[in-house]
């Protein structure tokens, strides 16, 4: 039970950490200035793109929810990102309409 409360604690940071990221009004400005010199800026606007960045992120500097899974650490590293980005996608596809009346 405790392994799965961290996998919904990570889920939720990547979800929190993404939506900040890409959609939040503290951001725009980093947004801004990144669009103006930058072709990332797709990057950083998009939450799938950006759930897989945070999920590499919390996967190797946190908690790594494949951990258990005896691989090449690089390689948990994409898994990492993978999940991140799924999970993150999934509850944006959920939120987002609850947010936007959609």
């Amino acid at each position: 039970m405790e392994y799965l409360v961290s996998v919904l604690i990570w889920i939720l940071a990547c979800y929190g950490m993404t939506t900040i990221i890409v959609s939040s009004v503290l951001f725009a400005p980093i947004r801004k200035a990144v669009e103006k010199i930058s072709p990332i800026h797709k990057l950083i606007n998009c939450m799938l793109c950006m759930g897989f960045w945070v999920g590499m992120f919390w996967g190797g500097l946190f908690w790594d929810p494949f951990s258990k899974v005896d691989t090449f650490y690089p390689l948990r590293l994409l898994f990492d990102g993978c999940f991140g980005a799924a999970t993150t996608w999934i509850i944006y596809l959920k939120v987002y309409p609850l947010m936007y009346g959609k």
